[in-house]
């Protein structure tokens, strides 16, 4: 009896610590779609900083909390009067749409976050523009770069020169001491150095169309070929392509250290063609409480001061001064495609479930962002041979699981699913 009550102990808390770690899963989830935004566990952004939140507020309180933080304030609850008051009486979002147990989920993951060791400082880059400031250099295409191939140019033509000088005194030495030998040898294989006239002759004078043929099919072959090697290597491929944008928006910053959800600023990845670039007002969503005044002796940041010069925001005021200009943000396109190939971006990110650092590279680590695949067609072929459908997780491919169970298959690429068909990209 003993032995059976401390096998079903255990059972019972292997179930409830599985059960605790879903629960995290899932609250980590929820948390990066709804909170991080405005929270982060060890550092205060528009919200206070949620480390240990479990341990200073009541569960009950925690949910009533997060699905209107405002009913509570307005019902003149002393801890959520003190709250408000002191995040400088900044509404938070009403929730009441999640569930007690989502919201509990969201507490787990909290608690989780809070034991784990804090993460290291990231350093914002400071410095550089461009692709210089995103891959730690100068770049590929730069004035560098070419002053280096025209000094090693230089060099090698030189080398060139001087072993020619030195093969030819050898050659004269050669002839000095060994006369005879040197007259037998020119005899047996004589040099077309040595009749040159003749050549020509034969060539230009004798074959004149043959010989102008062989020097036009020479400069075809060498330069076709380095206009085939460039137009594929070069023309419309901007892989390192890092432009110095109207406001130097650190995606190290916000994606890395703070973890705000690409959709959440790219709304139309998973819903259309475009990914979208975020109007200044979903910036404005943090910005108008975030002003980075701490590092800039209690003025508004530079760059943040750009965002309110563009919606027609007073700092001082707090408001909308329907007095000032609006004025747009001319952001630098990166990522361009050639007009007859079609991409959509909701067909990849929701259907494919492809994550976003598969064509844009780590861009959570990026503080100034640069193209990091080619975008070439021999690119997305080799990845639609490789990446495979995820048929078991979508029920938009219910019926080709079902077909793929009867075949005895588990798996299918993009490619044998129609991937590199021309009319799929080519319409």
């Amino acid at each position: 009896m003993k032995l059976s009550k401390l096998l079903t102990l255990a059972v019972s808390f292997l179930l409830t610590m599985q059960m605790a770690f879903a629960d995290a899963a899932e609250g980590e989830k929820l948390f990066k779609a709804n909170c991080t935004a405005c929270h982060a566990i060890n550092e205060k952004v528009v919200g206070p900083a949620l480390k240990d939140v479990h341990k200073r507020r009541e569960a009950a309180w925690l949910l009533k909390w997060i699905k209107n933080s405002q009913a509570l304030v307005k019902s003149g609850d002393p801890v959520a009067v003190q709250v408000f008051k002191e995040n400088n009486e900044v509404p938070m979002t009403a929730f009441e749409t999640l569930t007690d147990a989502q919201i509990t989920s969201i507490v787990d993951y909290v608690k989780q976050a809070s034991e784990a060791p804090a993460p290291a400082p990231v350093e914002v880059a400071k410095g550089g523009t461009g692709a210089a400031a995103a891959n730690g250099g100068s770049g590929l295409y730069s004035n560098t770069t070419f002053y280096a191939l025209g000094f090693m140019t230089i060099i090698l033509l030189v080398i060139v020169f001087i072993l020619a000088r030195i093969r030819r005194v050898v050659e004269e030495l050669y002839i000095q001491k060994f006369p005879e030998v040197a007259a037998a040898e020119k005899e047996v294989s004589p040099s077309w150095r040595d009749n040159p006239v003749g050549m020509r002759y034969k060539l230009f004078i004798k074959h004149p169309v043959v010989g102008t043929l062989v020097v036009l099919l020479a400069f075809t072959v060498v330069f076709g070929l380095y206009g085939f090697d460039y137009g594929v290597k070069q023309i419309g491929v901007q892989k390192g392509y890092g432009p110095e944008q109207p406001i130097k928006y650190s995606h190290e910053l916000h994606a890395g250290k703070y973890k705000i959800n690409c959709l959440y600023c790219h709304s139309g990845a998973d819903k259309g063609k475009q990914a979208s670039i975020p109007s200044p007002s979903t910036c404005m969503n943090c910005h108008m409480h975030v002003t980075a005044s701490a590092k800039y002796d209690g003025k508004v940041s530079p760059e943040i001061a750009k965002i309110y010069a563009a919606v027609g925001w007073d700092a001082e005021k707090r408001a909308y001064d329907p007095s000032k200009t609006k004025t747009p943000i001319k952001w630098i396109r990166i990522h361009n495609l050639p007009d007859h190939a079609y991409f959509n971006h909701a067909q990849h990110v929701k259907i494919g479930k492809v994550e976003c650092q598969a064509c844009h590279g780590p861009i959570e680590t990026m503080a100034v962002v640069s193209q990091q695949r080619s975008l070439q067609m021999g690119w997305c072929i080799n990845c639609h041979r490789e990446a495979k459908v995820d048929v078991a997780n979508n029920d938009y491919y219910e019926k080709l699981h079902a077909n793929l169970k009867v075949d005895g298959k588990e798996f299918i690429t993009v490619a044998q699913n129609g991937g590199l068909e021309c009319g799929k990209c080519h319409y």
